[in-house]
């Protein structure tokens, strides 16, 4: 056999002319088949199939990338990155490392990317980090799930922004795109969500500037001692899961009701839904029950909607097992509580990782919180029906508004002058009937914000050097106690839940909550109880303990 492949591949040169070709045609097919063999196979393994469910099987992040804005996107482009096939092929094969991984069931849970390819290798290839992007009208509509589904609409202006400096747009959020912003990092290095030094140089002048978190002490060579942590913000480090997002249940939920998908007239389904969704299962099997139960629930304790909406109630529980599916990967220790979302502020930090209020500057300025800075105030419907309005152009601002400490300080500084621009009626509420009762703001727990860290309050809930203070002032109603309330309280309780703080009579009578003040009894006063869970207009804490002596003393006029 071999001295017959011997004789093809050497003819003797006596032989015909098409003999003596063969073999170099041989060679050529042969070669032209092994890079049709290597092409295609190179195209598989940069499928997003081959990497999904082949290469290292990870349900969670493929099932989230095929609903993605990216699902169109090869995982390659992002996690190996263009380049020569050389250079990508060399990326590959270091990648090798997690085939092994997978066969040897040695990989930690939840799995957290860890070499990204830098954004200006990958998002910038698509996304012109010069382009300057319009504001954008956004609507969320939510269902609340105490109040039988029932829905809110808030409408804002998102202002992406960007742009170069030397074209006057580099603004808004990606206004961060433009200059160099670097941090530290201090938790788990795959999920940067404790930042505690921040570093902004500014594009145009150079000019830098440091901020620091006033609770969290760092040493004084802080930076020295973490150098090689210093990063610069870039496209993921807010857009972290744009291709894999893991949504709460209420998000979920809000978006399939708003589409449609779900029905919001069946009675509580959302309250329902996420009770049975939040809840820790040792199987999917086991969650697929507790989800499908509520057919049982809505046929026990609403059967004559169940008699008449049965398919509609099948339906939704069929939808929300789907979505479950999508969020909860319990053999791989992923949800929506392990991978946070930096994209906004609710439900992760996000934004207020950084933009939370007390990142302090040397002088005291604080990294800008305004709630307009990177998007309107937002608006919602009014109890009336009336559709909010959003302003086309920016709106005037005085230089008191634009000082960046004015979130915190605003509270401790509303008064009648608010009215000048203003509807300020029912102040601080959340029934969006007037500016200052928008529940877009005052309705919302902003849990990751740090206006009321205590080294933000030293600088913004400052008493007003015009009033009266102790031990200079008496300390009694007319010289020192109504003086403060007036200042402080009066604008919002001068008649508000029938509390008149204006008057000593009105102290003394208290209203629709019960007595302000019991004279000689600080601790029973509510008025003490109030700002000692956390008012959102908290007294600085010397008026709070003059108040107390105050009221201990007899509460004399």
């Amino acid at each position: 056999m071999f001295e017959r492949i011997n004789r093809f591949l050497t003819p003797d040169r006596s032989a015909p002319f098409w003999v003596r070709l063969l073999p170099f045609g041989a060679l050529v097919i042969l070669g032209l088949i092994i890079f049709a063999i290597t092409g295609a196979t190179w195209e598989y393994t940069n499928s997003s199939q081959f990497c999904g469910t082949t290469c290292h099987t990870m349900p969670p992040e493929y099932a989230s990338y095929q609903i993605s804005p990216h699902a169109s996107i090869n995982c390659v482009e992002c996690h190996i990155g263009r380049g020569l096939i050389a250079t990508q092929f060399t990326r590959k094969a270091g990648d090798l490392s997690h085939v092994i991984q997978f066969i040897g069931a040695d990989y930690e849970m939840p799995i957290y990317i860890k070499h990204l390819r830098p954004a200006n290798q990958i998002c910038e290839r698509c996304h012109n980090p010069e382009k300057f992007s319009a504001n954008s009208l956004r609507e969320f509509k939510r269902f609340d799930a105490e109040k039988n589904n029932e829905l809110s609409v808030t409408y804002l202006a998102l202002k992406t922004g960007g742009g170069t400096e030397r074209e006057g747009l580099g603004k808004g959020i990606h206004w961060h795109v433009e200059n160099t912003v670097e941090y530290i990092a201090t938790d788990d290095p795959h999920l940067k969500q404790e930042i505690p030094w921040v570093k902004v140089t500014d594009a145009k002048s150079g000019a830098a500037e440091v901020y620091t978190d006033v609770e969290a002490e760092l040493p004084d060579d802080f930076v020295e001692q973490n150098q090689e942590h210093i990063l610069t913000v870039d496209c993921s480090t807010c857009h972290n899961r744009i291709s894999h997002l893991f949504r709460t249940p209420s998000d979920a939920l809000d978006d399939a009701m708003a589409r449609g998908i779900i029905s919001p007239e069946i009675p509580y389904f959302k309250q329902n839904a996420v009770a049975v969704m939040e809840r820790k299962y040792p199987s999917m099997d086991e969650a697929f029950k507790a989800i499908e139960g509520l057919q049982d629930y809505y046929a026990t304790n609403w059967p004559g909607y169940y008699a008449n909406h049965n398919v509609k109630v099948s339906e939704a529980i069929k939808t929300v097992v789907d979505i479950y599916q999508r969020m909860v990967f319990p053999t791989m220790d992923v949800s929506w509580e392990t991978h946070p979302n930096n994209t906004g502020h609710r439900e992760w930090a996000g934004c207020f990782r950084c933009h939370d209020g007390k990142h302090l500057n040397e002088k005291n300025e604080s990294i800008r919180i305004e709630c307009n800075l990177c998007h309107s105030i937002p608006l919602k419907n009014s109890p009336d029906g009336t559709t909010p309005i959003l302003a086309v152009t920016e709106p005037f601002e005085p230089e008191s508004h634009i000082d960046s400490n004015w979130v915190s300080r605003h509270r401790f500084e509303f008064d009648n002058t608010c009215e000048g621009c203003h509807d300020v009626s029912n102040p601080g509420g959340s029934d969006d009937s007037s500016y200052c009762a928008n529940s877009g703001c005052h309705a919302i727990e902003w849990k990751f914000a740090g206006l009321n860290a205590p080294g933000v309050l030293e600088l913004t809930n400052v008493l007003d050097e015009a009033l009266p203070s102790y031990p200079e002032a008496d300390l009694n109603w007319e010289e020192l106690v109504g003086p403060i309330l007036a200042a402080r309280c009066v604008a919002c309780h001068g008649g508000t839940a029938g509390l008149d703080l204006d008057t000593y009579q009105g102290v003394l009578a208290g209203g629709n909550l019960g007595r302000a003040i019991v004279p000689g009894k600080a601790e029973e006063s509510l008025l003490v109880k109030l700002q000692r869970s956390g008012h959102p207009n908290s007294l600085a804490p010397r008026e709070l303990n003059w108040i107390i002596r105050w009221i201990d003393d007899g509460a004399p006029q």
